[in-house]
C-alpha cells in the first residue's frame, strides 16, 4: 500500500476508470479531473472529484492538491470524423500543454503521458513495432495521428519535466461500451459487413493501467514504453468472438480500395448531413495498419504483464452480456 497523491485526467473513460480504481486499491489518494459529472458518479467513492476540463485549467487550478506525486494524462480525443478535427486539435495539444504546465507549476513527481502506438506510424505490411522506431505519425494526414505525435513531442521537449510516455495498443475488456464493444456488438448481432483487413496487438485494460502505475515506480524518464498483449490479425478475432458466442462469423472481406470509395462516399454526404457517419476515410486507415507489437521493454524495464487473450475476452464478452449490449 502507498500514500502517494495523483491526479488523473480522462478519468472517467474506459481506461481512465480503471487506473483509478487500480490507483485506489493500492492506497493512493486519486483527484479525478471530469468534464461529465454524470458519468463522475460511476468512480470509486474513494475518488476526489475535480470538476474541470484540460482545455480550462483556470477553472479548476485552485483544486489541485500542492503535493502531487503523479499526474496520469489519458484524457484524449480519438476522433476520426473531419468536422471534429479542430476540437480534436485543441483537445491533444493545447490540453496536453496545459497539463505540462500544471506538472510544472506544482511541481508534480511525475508526469506519465498516455499515448498510443499510431504515433508510429501506419502500415501496409507487417511490421513489429519497437520502442526505438522513428515516430512517422509526425507525417501522417490523420488528425488523430498527428496530433498524438504532436502531443508527445510536447511533453519529450519540456526542459525540466520528468516524464514517461505509455504508448498502449488496442485495449479490450470490461467496462468498454464504446470503442471494441461496437465490433463485438456487430458480430453477436450477424451485422458485420466486413472484416477490417487490418492486424494489431490486443491488450487487457487492467494490464495496461497497471503498466501505467508501473511506469511511475520504474519508468525512465523521457522513455517509451510499449503496452502491447496478444498479436492477431481481424479475421482471428473476429472468428474467436463468433465462436465464444456461438454464432456465425462473416467471411466477408473486402479489400480496403472497396472500404475506402464506401467511407469517402460516406464522408461526402456527411457534409450535407452533418452526422458523423459509421465509417470514415480515417477510421479504415486504422482499421487497416498491419503491426505487431514488441514489449519486452515494458517486461524488462517498469515489470509489465499481461493476461492470456481468452481470459480478456471471456470476462469482456461476460460483462458485455450483463450489460445487455449484446444477447
Amino acid at each position: 500500500m502507498t500514500s502517494k497523491t495523483a491526479l488523473v485526467t480522462g478519468a472517467t473513460g474506459f481506461l481512465g476508470k480503471h487506473l483509478c480504481q487500480q490507483l485506489s486499491q493500492q492506497g493512493w489518494l486519486v483527484y479525478a479531473l471530469c468534464r461529465n459529472q454524470k458519468k463522475a458518479k460511476e468512480l470509486d467513492n474513494s475518488v476526489q472529484i475535480i470538476n474541470g476540463d484540460i482545455l480550462a485549467p483556470e477553472g479548476f487550478t485552485q483544486q489541485i492538491p500542492k503535493n502531487l506525486d503523479a499526474i496520469f494524462h489519458t484524457a484524449a480525443s480519438t476522433n476520426t470524423w473531419f468536422k471534429n478535427n479542430k476540437l480534436q486539435t485543441l483537445t491533444n495539444l493545447t490540453g496536453t500543454q496545459n497539463i505540462i504546465d500544471l506538472a510544472m507549476r506544482y511541481q508534480a513527481i511525475k508526469l506519465i503521458h498516455i499515448s498510443s502506438v499510431v504515433v508510429y506510424g501506419l502500415h501496409a505490411k507487417i511490421k513489429n513495432i519497437v520502442e526505438d522506431m522513428t515516430k512517422s505519425g509526425a507525417q501522417s494526414s490523420i488528425n488523430y495521428v498527428k496530433t498524438k505525435t504532436a502531443s508527445e513531442k510536447l511533453v519529450l521537449n519540456t526542459k525540466g519535466l520528468n516524464a514517461v510516455i505509455i504508448n498502449p495498443t488496442h485495449i479490450i475488456g470490461p467496462g468498454d461500451k464504446h470503442n471494441w464493444a461496437r465490433l463485438i456488438k456487430m458480430i453477436a448481432e450477424n451485422k458485420l459487413p466486413s472484416i477490417p483487413n487490418g492486424s494489431g496487438s490486443f491488450v487487457d485494460v487492467r494490464d495496461v493501467a497497471a503498466g501505467i502505475i508501473n511506469a511511475f515506480h520504474y519508468g525512465e524518464p523521457g522513455e517509451n514504453y510499449l503496452l502491447g498483449g496478444t498479436d492477431m490479425n481481424f479475421k482471428q478475432f473476429v472468428i474467436c468472438v463468433a465462436n465464444k458466442l456461438n454464432v456465425q462469423a462473416t467471411k466477408v472481406q473486402l479489400p480496403n480500395f472497396l472500404l475506402k470509395v464506401l467511407a469517402h462516399v460516406k464522408n461526402i454526404a456527411s457534409y450535407f448531413s452533418q452526422k458523423e457517419p459509421d465509417i470514415t476515410p480515417e477510421s479504415v486507415a486504422l482499421i487497416s495498419d498491419v503491426y505487431a507489437c514488441n514489449s519486452s521493454k515494458a517486461r524488462t524495464q517498469i515489470k509489465y504483464t499481461t493476461r492470456d487473450f481468452e481470459s480478456t475476452i471471456s470476462t469482456t464478452l461476460s460483462y458485455l452480456k450483463s450489460e445487455k449490449i449484446i444477447p
